[in-house]
């Protein structure tokens, strides 16, 4: 692809405009189409699609029509074959995370479905420990990195009290651990609206029908797994959805309850995490918006007077300084006295956090305490770690529930304490960025359930960011081998030109900043628009889209090497800076409307700083036109090269600056090339910049990679 794109940038570079239109063009419409496809044919299928198009283009770059002719007849054929298959044509998984991959061997995998936040497989699994001859449904996210559990269930809600009433560890074959009914239990017979953040396969919402809920909210973000709990498995887990008092809904939860003014007697999340793209992060580097200050305030906006919220996540420390920042904006005091924490001996990485929005008494601690700590047949044994009514060995100190946090508390952890936040929400990220690549002998998880560092490879691997390790080192390595020896070696590459790493430069900086800008705009709009993959093709259709039009529009703004050229640089800051000053009150109006609107808002705010992106690359390319024709690949090759780069500075930004000022990183690129591009404007005189040819179309911008 990059060697067709060059060749054709270079052979026809004063016709760059227009290449670059339809090349962006393809791009954007590449982005949508992925989205209705994905479900009938799955990322396989999509791979035979895109092989089909490949070979089209193929055939045309040719140029001869018996080419253009075979490589027709073998894209129909790659398209036909993900159309006819039986099933999916699917990727092998490189883990067996909870069992999916032996599970796929074996041929027991009942269902798969390709839905746009994740794939989902429903595998049927026996377990001993829960009762003789026990069995049930796991349903694995993305290939197990998440799962939820379809338990056998009847529907009779009197006969599963009776049994719950028993204590800790009778609800084992009913809940994945004791403490998911907790809240419920507490509240029980008191007609509580409970909302359940991630409902997936029901068992909260299962709780709350037990315990006498008068009104359920069910919201969950995957589709498919709300068709299969409805549908298919809709009386193995005993009709629950069906149930008058359950509303299930397709949503994101912030998004529902920014369009609600209703308030709960209980808001419940458990363990809600979407490995749905790369791009989202992985580990630490994902990116959580329903653990951020933010969120926990409309957490806190939601509950009655007396009302409970109960999450089980990894890290409560930071949960707990996180929430307390929300609760200091909101005006309130003595956080200590609404925050109790159990962990679980079962699963130390899922702590049970309960804030109550009137303080904890002794009474009602001593009364979960016999409830939970009750140790007879149970597998989960949990320890109360955060007590509010008295002191606890090895709790939290009491700077934790203060904000803003004293520096002396940040001394006293050995890994990160600060509160996640909209603009920075890596709960998970649990490395202090003064250790960033330094490696700490811990053990995996300390006491608190905060994932630290892998402890093999003999202890010399910090595992938590070792991907940047690997990106880093493939990208100088293809630098070497790819860019730097052939610019070295090869009689393009040693080609002479005025002015030669200064152009260098300023393609490098378009590369870098373009992407940049593009993956830190993912990030800032998932918040807007909640589901992964549509905000994905929002954000890279609408900069594609507007780029292509601004690369073709140049022209008649009269935008050329010889006139004009700083209008797209001024365009893009201008408009870039006023997105990022005005996307948090516009996200803020919006977030409650549907998803069509979202969509369009996302649109509106992203379209003008995307067409002046479009003007800068093919402005340069114009510029360098009648130099050695190596001048133009080496100046493509750079600001591929230097995309690949700008992804990684764009992850390493977000972790270590916050998705603000990595933004701002982004548009100081541009600002760097548009100074590379007047030392190219003098130095080249406008004698040696070639005019706009008669009917030409005019100039477009950064990297589409």
């Amino acid at each position: 692809g990059g060697l067709v794109l060059a060749t054709a940038f270079s052979v026809y570079a004063t016709q760059i405009r227009r290449l670059y239109f339809f090349d962006l063009i393809g791009a954007a419409l590449g982005a949508v189409i992925i989205v209705p496809l994905l479900r009938p044919l799955g990322p396989g299928g999509l791979m035979f699609v895109a092989t089909g198009l490949a070979l089209i283009a193929a055939g045309l770059f040719r140029g001869r029509a018996v080419y253009a002719t075979v490589a027709s007849v073998l894209a129909a054929g790659c398209v036909t074959v993900p159309l006819v298959g039986n099933g999916y044509y699917d990727f092998r998984e490189h883990l067996d995370k909870r069992g999916v991959q032996e599970a796929a061997r074996a041929g027991q995998i009942e269902r798969t479905i390709w839905d746009p936040v994740s794939k989902i497989d429903v595998v049927p699994r026996t377990d001993p420990k829960r009762g003789p001859d026990f069995t049930f449904k796991h349903v694995a996210y993305d290939g197990g990195s998440q799962s939820t559990y379809l338990f056998p269930f009847d529907g009779d809600f009197a006969d599963l009290r009776q049994r719950l009433n028993h204590g800790a560890g009778s609800g084992l074959r009913d809940f994945t651990m004791d403490a998911v009914p907790l809240a419920h239990w507490f509240k029980a017979d008191s007609g509580a609206e409970v909302l359940i953040i991630g409902s997936a396969g029901g068992q909260e919402t299962k709780a709350a029908l037990a315990y006498g809920a008068s009104h359920v909210d069910a919201i969950e973000m995957v589709r498919a797994v709300v068709d299969l709990v409805t549908g298919p498995y809709s009386h193995y887990i005993g009709n629950l959805f069906q149930d008058p008092r359950a509303h299930v809904r397709v949503d994101e939860g912030r998004t529902f309850l920014r369009s609600s003014d209703k308030k709960y007697d209980i808001i419940q999340i458990y363990s809600n995490f979407t490995t749905a793209s790369m791009t989202y992060g992985i580990g630490a580097t994902m990116s959580a918006y329903l653990q951020t200050a933010d969120a926990y305030q409309e957490y806190f906006t939601h509950l009655k007077n007396d009302g409970i919220l109960q999450i089980n996540h990894s890290g409560y420390p930071r949960m707990i300084t996180t929430a307390a920042l929300a609760w200091q904006r909101l005006g309130r005091s003595d956080f200590r006295k609404h925050v109790l924490v159990y962990e679980s001996g079962a699963d130390d990485s899922l702590p049970t956090l309960l804030i109550k929005m009137t303080p904890w008494t002794a009474a009602e601690v001593a009364r979960i305490n016999a409830r939970l700590l009750t140790a007879s047949n149970s597998r989960d044994t949990y320890s109360l770690v955060e007590n509010p009514t008295a002191p606890v060995a090895g709790g939290l100190p009491d700077q934790a529930y203060d904000q803003p946090q004293a520096a002396s508390l940040r001394a006293q952890f050995d890994y990160q304490i600060a509160p996640a936040t909209d603009d920075w929400p890596f709960l998970r990220f649990t490395r202090r960025l003064d250790q960033l690549f330094s490696f700490h002998p811990r053990a995996d998880l300390d006491s608190a359930g905060m994932s630290t560092t892998r402890r093999d490879l003999r202890n010399v691997i910090p595992f938590d960011v070792i991907h940047f390790m690997v990106t880093g080192a493939a990208a100088l390595l293809f630098a070497s081998i790819f860019i730097f020896v052939p610019l070295l070696l090869s009689p393009a590459g040693r080609a002479r030109w005025p002015n030669k790493a200064t152009t260098m430069f300023y393609f490098s900086c378009l590369g870098a900043g373009f992407i940049i800008i593009e993956l830190t705009l993912m990030e800032i709009f998932m918040k807007l628009i909640g589901v992964p993959l549509y905000t994905y093709s929002v954000v890279i259709f609408t900069m594609l889209l507007a780029a292509g039009l601004g690369s073709l529009s140049a022209e008649r703004l009269d935008i050329s090497p010889r006139r004009s050229w700083p209008v797209p640089f001024a365009g893009l800051l201008l408009f870039g800076l006023l997105l990022a000053w005005l996307h948090a009150p516009v996200f803020g109006a919006f977030l409650a409307k549907p998803m069509a609107a979202r969509i369009a808002v996302a649109v509106a705010m992203i379209f003008p700083l995307g067409f002046f992106m479009g003007m800068p690359l093919p402005l340069g390319i114009l510029a360098i036109a009648q130099h050695p024709r190596g001048a133009v690949a080496w100046g493509w090759a750079m600001n591929g090269l230097f995309t690949v780069i700008g992804s990684l500075v764009a992850t390493l930004g977000a972790l270590c600056l916050g998705f603000e000022l990595t933004l701002m990183l982004g548009f100081a690129l541009y600002v760097a090339a548009a100074a590379a591009f007047l030392r190219l404007h003098r130095a080249f005189g406008a004698s040696a910049i070639p005019a706009a040819e008669p009917g030409e179309l005019a100039s477009g911008g950064a990297s589409a990679a």
